[in-house]
């Protein structure tokens, strides 16, 4: 091989790393950007999400201030039968499913695998209990939407294992 030859080739070899790497180092770079941007939005769902609980905790803390996210005196409130500090806490309980539920969602297949069928199993397990399924439609619909989903399908499952009946679940 001549001077000439190998100086062809290795501008040959030059350009076709110039062109398969440009595109392949914006690639790089855009799915990095966007990495980041997930995980700048999940810190700050956990951090609103964390304020909420405290949040929350002071309203159990001082149920008489009627300072929760609805009021003793609501038509749906006094239908549910149940009381204020109850509904605090499956607030902050449903709060908790919906962030598992948000979190798991995210994980690559094997997290899903060994972590998520808990999760779901623990929401299937709430959603199986009476008092749960009444302070649904008074609580539920200020979540995540495709969290609210996935639950009111849960809740559809335990009424139709139970026979019984969930107001409120088949709203998306």
């Amino acid at each position: 091989m001549t001077f000439i030859q190998a100086k062809d080739l290795l501008e040959a070899a030059f350009y076709a790393s110039t062109i398969i790497g440009i595109p392949v180092s914006i690639l790089v770079f855009l799915g990095q950007k966007r990495n980041e941007r997930s995980a700048r939005e999940l810190e700050t769902y956990l951090n609103a999400n964390a304020k909420y609980m405290e949040y929350l905790t002071l309203c159990l803390q001082y149920p008489d201030l009627d300072c929760f996210d609805v009021s003793i005196s609501e038509p749906e409130v006094k239908a549910s039968g149940l009381e204020m500090r109850k509904l605090i806490l499956f607030t902050i309980l449903i709060s908790l499913l919906e962030t598992g539920y948000l979190l798991y969602r995210r994980h690559k297949a094997s997290v899903r695998r060994t972590q998520w069928q808990g999760w779901h199993e623990y929401m299937a397990m709430w959603a199986s209990r009476t008092d749960f399924r009444r302070a649904w439609p008074v609580l539920g619909l200020q979540f995540d939407s495709d969290f609210v989903r996935e639950m009111n399908q849960l809740l559809l499952d335990a009424k139709t294992e139970s026979g019984g009946t969930v107001a409120g679940a088949s709203r998306p």
